[in-house]
């Protein structure tokens, strides 16, 4: 058993553990920021409070109370609620970023309005308070939110300009998806709940809606139903931008020329079209996911489809996996599809859902082209994971998609599939070309949930499961955990599970796995689309960054914007490190990166190899470091589960 992160030391230990994960604070001038170092050729420098450091409040933005936010405040105060980058696209100089606002409060609110879980707010924020000593984002201390905002962030001088939100516009923003379209930039998903498209004008930062897919009266109609409502899916077809969506009618794929005009958009697929596959109920798998990716392959259409249902789950754990379909314009300009991910014997498709049939987890997937292969990237259902947690105290989904982390595959244009990156089975003897197993050789990386390609090579990020279950790693793993707290734990978990016995096997179980974890996102990157670089397995050395969620390719170069539901999103610039010759002078080397001094102190060999990370692998780090230091050792020793290297 080992000591873990606990709240009594973590004022004492943020330096000590910054240290450890390889980041570091360097001071250019009067301003300072914070900087990560991989040891395998990159550095990300955090350019969002750069000043704050990591494990600490970002969120772009700076919330100044009554539901009211600034921007380019020095050492302002941040804004937690602003939990991810979401939608999200680089143009000239700028990021422009459509935020998530408190995700874990929004998707409880969802769960009880459509899943049925009746609880106590207050009870609620209490117990999630105490679960997590108060590092999740519950909710501002004056109880108003700010909700979700559309800003562009300019990457040279770090200023922010809002564009879209409560405070300034009157509007409730969640953009998920975003593309540039005809030198616009297009953003989908949902103002002021009405499920939309809006436009935003580079040069004049105009925004206006050319698509709303439902009236408001529509919304509410579908909504009580439980149906999943919204736009998702988004990409540019030759010369049309793709959209989907969920209406009254159900799952559609819309195209259109001219998307300024909406009544330019015209329906080339509904349920029927691709095979009734899309699960559009809160009830389903991924809250419904439906229509989830879509990309142009060669001179076809791919579309990845959420299709787990209740209907269809094999059994109270397993959900139907992923269906891909292809979408072929006819010489009418028709639409023509075809099953390729599916079923076999009705629908002729030439996989089985999920592509390999002993795979069972992946809800959806991810979809990229690079270097003349589509790329699928498979995604885990978490959502009814996190509600049985949470309500029945139940860990045995979790626990199978940990048994089953992700797999990567490549399909060439004969639409022949390969395994990438996964374990061994039937369909896959050897397991993945690229030597790594399933979750690149991590039982917690749960989603492939963002891709880009950038300068020729692939850029590959995942959704890290472990951060989210930091609690239970610390009442299971944690000798240092307190009795206090456990008992605290335990007295707010029979409130909210229905039928509380007691800690069950299935959490002993889940406890293994985090105990093995290293907690934050992965990234990857590939230039030959095979052999794969690790960039980060911690998030950037953030335990609580649990996803790389936004790709913003610019002037600048490539940035990158975290999902964090603790301390609230954060915007890095991803570099590679350039070898500059050494000169001879003392103030030359003086001139030297304060990076590369301080990573030549921090980092093991261990932590400079390129080896590929395998599944439960574990390395003592930076101990030769800290040897001479006993109070910094003390703090490392109690604090280094959330950071170990593989």
């Amino acid at each position: 058993m080992k000591s873990k992160f606990v709240k009594a030391v973590a004022g004492v230990s943020l330096s000590a553990l910054v240290a450890t994960s390889c980041v570091t604070s360097a001071f250019a001038k009067d301003n300072s920021s914070t900087i990560y170092d991989s040891g395998t050729g990159y550095i990300a420098e955090k350019i969002t409070h750069p000043e704050k450091g990591v494990m600490t409040t970002d969120g772009i933005v700076d919330y100044i109370g009554n539901g009211k936010l600034a921007t380019n405040l020095e050492n302002g105060n941040g804004d937690r609620g602003q939990n991810y980058s979401w939608g999200s696209i680089g143009y000239g100089d700028y990021m422009y970023i459509g935020t998530c606002y408190g995700a874990w409060t929004s998707t409880l609110q969802l769960m009880k309005q459509n899943l049925g879980r009746d609880f106590d707010d207050t009870t609620m924020k209490e117990a999630l308070d105490t679960y997590y000593h108060e590092n999740m984002y519950t909710g501002e201390e004056d109880g108003v939110d700010a909700l979700g905002i559309l800003l562009k962030l300019n990457v040279k001088t770090g200023e922010v300009k809002i564009l879209m939100s409560k405070d300034l516009t009157n509007q409730n923003t969640i953009f998920r998806n975003a593309i540039e379209f005809k030198d616009k930039l297009y953003f989908c998903g949902s103002v002021n709940t009405i499920p939309c498209i809006y436009q935003v004008d580079p040069k004049t930062d105009e925004c206006k809606q050319v698509y709303a897919g439902m009236t408001l009266e529509e919304y509410m109609e579908e909504y009580s139903k439980g149906i999943s409502v919204g736009i998702r899916g988004m990409c540019v077809f030759d010369d049309k931008l793709i959209v989907s969506c969920i209406n009254s009618e159900g799952a559609i794929i819309c195209e259109s020329e001219n998307p300024e005009d909406q009544d330019s958009f015209k329906v080339i697929a509904k349920d029927e079209d691709l095979f009734n596959y899309p699960a559009y109920h809160y009830c389903d798998s991924i809250y419904g996911g439906s229509i989830f990716d879509m990309t142009q392959y060669g001179k076809s259409l791919y579309v990845s489809i959420c299709t787990g249902t209740p209907a269809n789950a094999t059994d109270r754990n397993t959900m139907q996996a992923f269906g891909l379909v292809r979408g072929d314009i006819q010489a009418d300009g028709s639409w023509k599809w075809t099953s390729v991910v599916g079923d076999k014997e009705k629908d002729g498709a030439k996989y089985t859902f999920g592509i390999d049939p002993e795979r069972t987890r992946s809800g959806t997937a991810n979809l990229k082209v690079f270097n003349g292969y589509l790329y699928i990237g498979e995604y885990n259902d978490e959502e009814i994971a996190v509600e049985r947690m949470l309500f029945d105290n139940d860990f045995e989904f979790m626990n199978l998609n940990f048994e089953q982390s992700i797999n990567f595959y490549r399909m060439d244009e004969d639409e022949n599939i390969e395994l990438i990156v996964g374990d061994a089975d039937e369909m896959f003897p050897n397991g993945g070309i690229s030597g790594l197993g399933s979750g690149f050789g991590s039982h917690e990386n749960q989603y492939i949930w963002n891709m880009t390609v950038y300068d020729g090579k692939l850029y590959v990020g995942t959704f890290d499961a472990s951060s989210f279950l930091i609690p239970l790693d610390e009442y299971m793993n944690d000798e240092n955990a307190s009795k206090e707290w456990k008992d605290k734990v335990d007295e707010y978990v029979e409130k909210i599970c229905k039928n509380y016995n007691g800690v069950p096997d299935s959490a002993y179980k889940c406890a293994e796995y985090l105990d093995k974890a290293t907690f934050g996102f992965d990234l990857y990157v590939t230039e030959d689309g095979v052999n794969f670089t690790k960039i980060t397995d911690n998030g950037f050395g953030d335990p609580y960054n649990h996803g790389c969620r936004a790709f913003g390719i610019t002037n600048e170069g490539l940035f990158i914007g975290t999902a964090n539901p603790f301390y609230g999103t954060q915007v890095w610039k991803l570099s590679e490190k350039t070898v500059t010759p050494v000169e001879s002078s003392e103030d030359s080397k003086q001139e030297d990166s304060k990076i590369e001094k301080d990573e030549s102190k921090t980092e093991s060999s261990s932590e400079n190899s390129t080896d590929s990370p395998k599944t439960g692998d574990s390395s003592n780090g930076i101990a030769y470091f800290l040897a001479g230091l006993s109070l910094i050792a003390i703090v490392y020793t109690m604090n280094k589960k959330l950071f170990k290297k593989n």
